[in-house]
């Protein structure tokens, strides 16, 4: 039987990008707000994948305060900005059922999962262990660009990702077949290793945050002596609150996180400033030159850090200045 996806947030990036790419592998709802299912509908959101000429985005959808029960899915799929905690409120409490839908978070981040479960066990109490939360954490950067007459939305492919079970019952084959239906490079992480999968992807969202904190690129950023050193501290800062917490970083296929922050760590400032043009060279070329922009969920990154740090009495000023810089920057 054909597995039914709610994709809530389409007309977003990474909404659309899950509505279009996995089309061919489950029954897609899209779930939108009121002016995206306008664009949706007269045809003014394009997708863009690398190499391929834009095309019009096509999807059902139905405006959120249309989803009941009766069009409840087998997954939610949400996609919406942090924090998660009001939409799994809101999409939840229209679901009361037996059987609730399985949870799919792809948001960027540590704490999505833990947000998560409190509101499924405030609206379902014990059966709260029932439902299945499951961790996306997605490797491609998505752009999104205005026109006057459409949004186009662009990402190269294939897409990555990794995702694993971060609670409820540890079964995803269903999940993986879709995603390997879907011809998706899925990468699955056991249960236990989840949130060192989140704790590995925030080091990757972590890079060139500072530079933009400057209004700099991650190029023009690592090209300043200072700038740069101040991102590799914020990141020795961030390792070191991911080993205080008991979490490691993982070699994920196509970025041995692990081995990068092995090497920042250990290397001296002085050596590693040599190389600071070819790493951000690189950087950028694996994000296909997509900046990170004003990020306006500081809080889940850099922020993230100093979180944890105060839980585990570690002092994170450098990204504790970022964050702040970056808030000032509106």
């Amino acid at each position: 039987m054909t597995k039914k996806i709610a994709v809530v947030g389409v007309g977003g990036r990474t909404g659309t990008l899950f509505a279009h790419e996995m089309r061919n592998s489950a029954q897609i709802l899209g779930v939108a707000r009121h002016a995206q299912m306008d664009n949706i509908k007269d045809g003014n959101i394009l997708i863009a994948r690398q190499g391929s000429k834009p095309t019009r985005f096509e999807c059902d959808v139905i405006e959120e305060d249309a989803f009941t029960k009766e069009t409840a899915p087998d997954f939610i799929l949400l996609t919406t900005k942090n924090p998660v905690a009001p939409s799994v409120r809101y999409y939840y409490q229209r679901v009361r059922q037996e059987t609730p839908p399985d949870l799919i978070l792809s948001q960027n981040g540590v704490f999505a999962a833990e947000e998560a479960r409190i509101e499924l066990e405030r609206i379902f109490g014990s059966n709260a262990q029932r439902i299945r939360i499951i961790r996306v954490a997605l490797f491609n950067p998505v752009s999104m660009e205005k026109t006057a007459d459409n949004t186009v939305i662009s990402y190269f492919v294939p897409i990555r990702l990794a995702f694993g079970v971060a609670f409820g019952p540890d079964k995803i084959q269903d999940l993986r077949e879709l995603f390997l239906e879907a011809e998706l490079e899925a990468e699955e992480i056991a249960s236990e290793n989840v949130k060192n999968m989140e704790f590995s992807k925030l080091f990757t969202n972590l890079l060139g945050v500072s530079s933009s904190s400057y209004g700099l690129t991650i190029e023009e950023g690592f090209a300043d002596k200072k700038v740069f050193e101040e991102e590799i501290e914020s990141l020795r800062e961030y390792a070191r609150t991911v080993k205080e917490s008991g979490g490691r970083f993982l070699n994920l296929h196509h970025y041995p996180t692990r081995l990068y922050a092995s090497l920042l760590g250990s290397l001296p400032l002085p050596l590693l400033s040599l190389f600071r043009k070819r790493i951000a060279k690189a950087i950028a070329k694996g994000r296909g030159r997509k900046g990170k922009g004003n990020i306006d969920e500081i809080d889940y990154y850099n922020g993230a850090v100093v979180k944890i740090g105060e839980r585990f009495n570690i002092d994170t000023p450098v990204n504790r200045k970022i964050c702040q810089t970056m808030k000032a920057r509106g």
